[in-house]
């Protein structure tokens, strides 16, 4: 197509094929980056992980939540009106193509294409010789679509793939319903966290980037949660029994695991990692003759009026010299608090300010939480559609050609002659197989070529 030398500067810009190149290389080195840091991890991660400096960076330009940003859905919105407005420029010379006359064309024209065969029948055509060779080329060449009547003869069109024209449309709607479906999921979707113990239920998820809570719309509750490991200590797989509860109602009850995850409702439930939450099992007898056994998990503080203590667990290790130890913080209000190592069975006693106490692991137990993903993306589907209709466009863009073939019987010069010419616009290989073989099935025919 010619520019015009009128054409607005703005619209010249927008449906520039330049452009859209820029576009989809800023895309994929966008996406490139989006791989490389990972997406939707906690401030503090990306910190301890980058440093002050990149993380400054990271979060300016929110790359921990890049798919979300103001600058990436700008950039797919840019690239969408980019691909409408080429779509549309383009739309008057595929009209133009479409609606060609294919069979308005001088007979002198076919002599000149690249792909033709011309007899001359010394003996005449009789009406039941030209219906044989008009019926063997529709039969071969996939049957008749038009037809001229001039006065020195007859042009036959056969034409396939004519609507080929319009695959690049498809091709450019399904770039389009791609993008809006990932915007759908940008604006409409979720990602969220949820950590379960045994027996847990929850009816919403943290957001990871913000710690804010995301409503599910029912209950989630975690029946069990089994780990199994390998000989070196790597965890082999792990499952959480998991029920949904609707409006009071147990309506789905699924095992998951690891890429096999549940959905309920639009959303989807993923196996994504596990906790290890020790719990343990401590007597403490003090000084003044109190004494009590405690049940606690790490990290979490006791109080214990009667003695004026406060204490927990910091750290758990299943194997200190062959038994268990934990690490407990105590602290008395009389002093410094302090951090001391207890075996399993093996009693030890601390003095505090002016109190004594006796400190025993009694048991230890190694318990899990199940860490899930939560996510849900009301556009994948459109996604997929566009996926689907993406592939189909390719295949017509570069594998369904427009195929015109031409018959013409008449006279020149007197003599009856017979032309059969054709041309498409890609697969030039196929197609010329193809008319070597009606070249072939003509010949017999019509008699000696010329």
């Amino acid at each position: 197509m010619k520019k015009s030398s009128n054409e607005n500067p703005l619209w010249r810009f927008i449906t520039s094929i330049k452009l859209a190149v820029f576009l989809l290389i800023t895309l994929a080195i966008t996406s490139i980056v989006g791989t490389l840091i990972p997406q939707g991890e906690s401030l503090q991660s990306y910190l301890e992980h980058y440093g002050p400096t990149l993380f400054k960076i990271i979060r300016a330009l929110h790359l921990n939540d890049m798919y979300h940003s103001w600058w990436y859905v700008s950039i797919l919105g840019f690239f969408t009106l980019n691909l409408i407005c080429c779509s549309i420029k383009r739309l008057p010379f595929t009209l133009a193509l479409y609606r060609k006359d294919n069979l308005n064309i001088d007979p002198d024209k076919l002599f000149r294409m690249p792909f033709k065969a011309r007899w001359e029948i010394s003996s005449g055509l009789d009406d039941a010789k030209k219906e044989a060779i008009v019926k063997a080329f529709s039969k071969n060449a996939g049957g008749i679509t038009g037809k001229r009547s001039l006065s020195d003869g007859t042009l036959y069109l056969s034409e396939k793939g004519k609507w080929s024209h319009w695959g690049l449309y498809g091709l450019h709607a399904s770039i389009i319903i791609i993008l809006i479906g990932a915007i759908i999921g940008i604006f409409y979707g979720f990602k969220g966290q949820v950590m379960l113990m045994e027996g847990g239920i929850t009816n919403q998820a943290i957001d990871p980037q913000t710690g804010k809570p995301i409503p599910l719309g029912f209950s989630l509750k975690c029946n069990s949660f089994n780990i199994s490991f390998y000989d070196n200590g790597a965890p082999k797989e792990y499952r959480s029994d998991l029920t949904v509860i609707d409006q009071g109602k147990e309506v789905l009850h699924k095992a998951i695991r690891v890429n096999s995850p549940m959905s309920y409702k639009g959303i989807t439930i993923y196996q994504a990692y596990y906790q290890a939450v020790p719990r343990v099992t401590l007597k403490i007898t003090t000084s003044n003759g109190h004494q009590k056994t405690f049940s606690l998990p790490t990290f979490k503080k006791i109080n214990w009026p009667e003695a004026a203590l406060s204490f927990g667990v910091l750290q758990y290790l299943p194997n200190v010299h062959g038994v268990p130890a934990a690490r407990v913080w105590i602290d008395n209000g009389a002093g410094p608090a302090q951090a001391i190592w207890i075996l399993k069975n093996r009693a030890r006693e601390i003095k505090m300010g002016p109190n004594f106490y006796k400190f025993l692991l009694i048991d230890a137990q190694e318990r899990y939480m199940t860490g899930l993903q939560i996510k849900k993306d009301p556009g994948v589907w459109v996604v997929w559609l566009g996926c689907t209709s993406l592939i189909i466009g390719f295949i017509i863009v570069f594998w369904v050609p427009h195929r015109k073939m031409w018959l013409w019987i008449g006279k020149n010069d007197g003599k009856d002659i017979v032309v059969v010419s054709g041309q498409s616009s890609k697969n030039r290989i196929q197609f010329e197989k193809d008319f070597r073989r009606i070249k072939q099935v003509l010949e017999q025919h019509v008699g000696e070529r010329l």
